[in-house]
C-alpha cells in the first residue's frame, strides 16, 4: 500500500517522514510540496531534498500571491516577531485546505488514499485549520467528492503532540533537523525572532538540545 505525506521542508512533517519509514520501512511513500509563492520558498528545496532517496516527490504549484492577506504570501506585509504577539496575522486563509484538497487529487491520480499531515497542539491559536474536527471534516469532502467511492483517509499522527514531543521523538529516530527550514522570513541564517523560530527555538531547549540550524547573530539560545 502506498501513502503520501504533505511535506514542507519544515520540523514537524520532516519528522512525521521519517516516523514514517520507521514504522512501515518496506511501504512507497510520496512526498508532495505545494509551491504557493510563499516569502519562504526556501522550504521547498529543503523538501525536496529530505525525500530524495525517502520518497517519490512532487511539487505542485498554488499561486497564493493573488489573495495576499499575510506576509507570507503579500511580500508587502511585515512578518510579525514573537514579541508582537501577532501569529494570527501570518493566517494564510484557508491554507490547509487548499493544500489538502491538492494533495488529495494528486493521490487520486495514483490510486493512493492515505494522507499524512503534520498539524501539532501549538498550532492550534493561531490556525483553526490545525485542528482534528478540521480534518475530520474535511475527510468526509473528500470522500463524498472523489471520482469514485475512495475511503480517503488523513492521518494526524501528531496532532495531539506539543512540538516538544515531536522533537523528542525526532532526535530519537535522527531527523536530519539543519537540513529543515522553518523561518517565516525565508532567511538563512534564520532570523530567530518570528514564531517559528520562536517555537522552534523552544522545543529544542526543551528537549535540552541545540537547534543546528544557524540563526542570525545575537539570537540567544
Amino acid at each position: 500500500m502506498t501513502t503520501a505525506i504533505l511535506l514542507s521542508g519544515g520540523m514537524d512533517s520532516t519528522t512525521l517522514l521519517w516516523w514514517l519509514k520507521s514504522q512501515h520501512p518496506d511501504r512507497p511513500i510520496h512526498t508532495i510540496s505545494i509551491d504557493y509563492g510563499q516569502r519562504h520558498r526556501v522550504e521547498l528545496g529543503c523538501a525536496a531534498a529530505l525525500a530524495q532517496n525517502l520518497a517519490a516527490h512532487k511539487t505542485i504549484t498554488l499561486d497564493l500571491n493573488t489573495i495576499g492577506g499575510s506576509p507570507l504570501t503579500d511580500p508587502r506585509l511585515a512578518v510579525p516577531t514573537a514579541e508582537d504577539q501577532r501569529q494570527i496575522d501570518t493566517v494564510v486563509p484557508f491554507r490547509n485546505m487548499l493544500f489538502v484538497t491538492l494533495a488529495a487529487a494528486y493521490c487520486e491520480t495514483q490510486g493512493i488514499f492515505d494522507l499524512y499531515l503534520a498539524p501539532v497542539k501549538d498550532d492550534y491559536p493561531a490556525y483553526r485549520d490545525c485542528r482534528r474536527p478540521f480534518y475530520d471534516s474535511l475527510e468526509q469532502s473528500l470522500r463524498l467528492g472523489a471520482t469514485r467511492d475512495a475511503l480517503f483517509t488523513l492521518h494526524t499522527p501528531f496532532v495531539d503532540k506539543w512540538k516538544s514531543e515531536v522533537i523528542a521523538l525526532g532526535l530519537e529516530l535522527n531527523v536530519p533537523y539543519a537540513d529543515t527550514h522553518t523561518c517565516y522570513e525565508g532567511l538563512r541564517p534564520a532570523c530567530g525572532q518570528c514564531n517559528a523560530c520562536s517555537e522552534r527555538i523552544a522545543a529544542f531547549k526543551a528537549n535540552d538540545a541545540r537547534d543546528p540550524l544557524p540563526y542570525a547573530k545575537g539570537v540567544g539560545f
